[in-house]
């Protein structure tokens, strides 16, 4: 999938500084073969027939965005890197883009304001749905230029007919799941939300957020967020963390204290409380008289 979503020097400078996923370098490898084995499955036993030059720079693809789950290396560079054709690693980015396992930015060009150096966002590493939300992309929206031209034929026909409105009561369950997902004005209640979701959270959040997606969207947060602190406790224990992270979001958000998105600033807060929590975790450890501490002997 490709955007035309141009981001400005202060989104890149912010992305640049995020706080990296990996903190070592067995972290990394980890994080890039994920990443990898998810491209390999898309091309199947052809991936192993690509030429070596190809298997290497869609490798370093998976290296470069392993850390915070984009990168921004030039096809040029690539091909001159690995003896291939700038247009063959183009053909191979297209493929990813329209497979689903990247979306592409584009870094504002200094020189006249245009379109610059792509970014490549990858679908399947854990950041992916941060920086969806923080560059408030459109993924409904901006679908490959080559996937529109394959559907070109049904979109023009599909214009000379009117969309029915049908009472979603009598419907089938094949019909009733082509009205929820294309209906655009159709929304689920907060009532609606999956079961994981703790209620607590659930009936802090829906006040303001009365539908279901937007619910689940900012639960999605609160797991990214507990995921990254590394706490041994389990989420289940921790709900209260996440509706104080709410509030305080909320509390923000009325002082006009958020510059950048809401689901930013939650994301944030929500760090800093599992960083607290964290902190108190390994205290709680280290005051353990079961506790070994082998750094001492």
């Amino acid at each position: 999938m490709s955007t035309t979503r141009m981001i400005t020097a202060e989104e890149f400078d912010y992305m640049m500084n995020y706080q990296s996923l990996t903190e070592n370098r067995s972290q990394h490898q980890s994080m890039k073969r994920k990443l990898l084995k998810a491209i390999i499955k898309l091309y199947g036993e052809k991936f192993y027939r690509l030429h070596e030059g190809t298997r290497k720079a869609l490798d370093r693809l998976c290296w470069f965005a392993a850390e915070k789950g984009f990168c921004f290396p030039g096809s040029t560079y690539l091909g001159q890197t690995y003896e291939k054709s700038k247009g063959t690693i183009d053909r191979h980015l297209r493929e990813l883009r329209k497979q689903g396992q990247i979306i592409t930015v584009y870094r504002r060009c200094p020189r006249n304001n245009g379109k610059g150096n792509p970014v490549h966002l990858f679908v399947n590493h854990p950041y992916f749905n941060y920086w969806v939300d923080y560059l408030q992309l459109d993924l409904e929206c901006n679908v490959d230029t080559d996937v529109k031209a394959e559907n070109a034929e049904i979109a023009w026909e599909s214009k000379k007919k009117e969309t029915k409105k049908r009472s979603t009561y009598n419907l089938s369950l094949k019909d009733l799941n082509k009205y929820i997902r294309n209906d655009v004005n159709f929304k689920l209640s907060s009532d609606y939300v999956p079961s994981f979701i703790p209620t607590a959270f659930k009936s802090t959040v829906s006040p303001f957020f009365p539908y279901a997606d937007d619910v689940y969207k900012l639960w999605g947060k609160v797991r990214l967020a507990y995921k990254i602190s590394r706490l041994e406790q389990p989420l289940e224990d921790l709900g209260f963390i996440a509706v104080q992270a709410f509030k305080e979001t909320i509390f923000a958000y009325k002082r006009k204290r958020i510059k950048n998105t809401f689901e930013a600033y939650f994301f944030g807060t929500l760090r800093s409380l599992f960083s607290v929590e964290r902190r108190k975790e390994v205290q709680r450890i280290s005051d353990n008289p079961l506790f070994y501490n082998f750094l001492e002997v």
